[in-house]
């Protein structure tokens, strides 16, 4: 029994060694606000995911995003395809995440290509590991 409590207390102590406040923040600049609230809910998730919290007053995650490539097609119901880059980082742990989007217009694509931003991502995991 000692040694169930003893290796219990272990892994309560790791993880509270290893267990972060993070705050994310978005470069409103270079990501339209629609995309804004699936970005934190992604980083969120990611975070949580590997045992660290989302707090106002945690160490601050900066994610921001460029443009990489912009393609419209011909026609009276025309749809606008990008590629974008959402870039993030927390000190000296980096990542980027190359994604693609097709919507009605900019916000739309931007949105569409946010949510294949997937948190089980192997880059994903990774940063959340650079952080610890």
């Amino acid at each position: 029994m000692n040694k169930f409590l003893l290796s219990v207390a272990a892994f309560f102590t790791c993880v509270c060694v290893y267990a972060r406040d993070y705050s994310i923040k978005v470069d409103t600049t270079s990501v339209p606000s629609a995309a804004k609230e699936v970005l934190v809910q992604r980083f969120t998730q990611m975070l949580e995911a590997g045992g660290h919290s989302v707090s106002a007053d945690g160490e601050e995650i900066l994610i921001s995003g460029e443009v990489k490539d912009r393609m419209e097609t011909p026609g009276e119901m025309s749809q606008i395809a990008l590629s974008v880059v959402v870039k993030a980082s927390c000190g000296a742990a980096k990542v980027e995440f190359p994604l693609k989007g097709v919507g009605a217009d900019d916000s739309d694509a931007w949105l569409r290509a946010v949510k294949r931003l997937l948190p089980r991502t192997k880059e994903a995991q990774q940063f959340v590991e650079e952080l610890k």
